[in-house]
């Protein structure tokens, strides 16, 4: 859909729907090209064009959020880390620090990592597509030990619900990595899981230490999690 005829459906200035393109486009929520505006998943707003470049920038933002990790992270450290795709990242993002991580990523002795680094396959029932490994194995494993951090990724964050998942098996695994952390737990997520609530509760939001998000996440949600005591870290795409 173009901006001229935006205009005319919204009631608003051009200018004020090219600023608001420029935002969404930036969030990846659009593709935004030439005065059209298209949507991420391929489907025009009014025809059926793609943008090719619409979804690298949530890849963006991930990388992003995961660059900042290991500002947080001690040299020699243990450190929890699950199975979401924002963690993936954070795991190679942290080669240049000597740590012990233990996960339930089955695909994390692919990572980069620092050469002293040594990984801990947490086992259990590989639960596909994500390769997640689940199950009583795994949770036994996780209770037997104890980490200084956890660097968790999940599928809703919110005052009302907590930390929530998708899948009522990784929820499972997620809640004992929380429980056996010693020191900080570090929640990623990008601004469409923020103030968002999934099928499966992992923990309750005052059980996050540290949030890393992006600045197109909901100011008002923010906020809230400031008042409750939370760390609340947020990545500018331009830096």
């Amino acid at each position: 859909m173009s901006v001229e005829n935006l205009a005319e459906k919204l009631n608003v200035s051009e200018i004020t729907i090219r600023r608001d393109l420029k935002v969404l486009s930036e969030m990846g929520v659009i593709g935004w090209r030439s005065g059209v505006a298209t949507s991420t998943y391929g489907k025009s707003l009014s025809s059926t064009s793609l943008d090719v470049n619409a979804g690298s920038r949530v890849d963006q933002i991930k990388m992003k959020i995961a660059a900042a990790v290991p500002s947080f992270i001690s040299e020699s450290s243990t450190i929890f880390v699950n199975s979401s795709t924002l963690c993936w990242m954070a795991i190679n993002q942290l080669a240049s620090k000597r740590l012990t991580i233990i996960t339930n990523n089955a695909h994390a002795t692919e990572s980069v990592h620092h050469p002293q680094t040594i990984i801990i396959l947490t086992g259990g029932e590989i639960r596909y597509p994500k390769e997640s490994l689940v199950g009583g194995v795994a949770i036994q494993l996780l209770s037997s030990m104890q980490s200084d951090y956890t660097i968790i990724g999940l599928d809703g964050v919110s005052i009302d619900g907590g930390l929530t998942t998708q899948n009522l098996y990784e929820s499972q695994v997620n809640t004992t990595m929380i429980k056996r952390t010693k020191k900080k737990v570090i929640c990623l997520a990008d601004y469409r899981k923020i103030g968002v609530t999934s099928n499966y509760h992992v923990a309750d939001i005052d059980d996050i230490d540290i949030l890393i998000t992006d600045s197109f996440a909901n100011e008002k949600v923010i906020k809230s999690f400031r008042k409750r005591g939370i760390e609340v870290i947020q990545i500018q795409l331009g830096q």
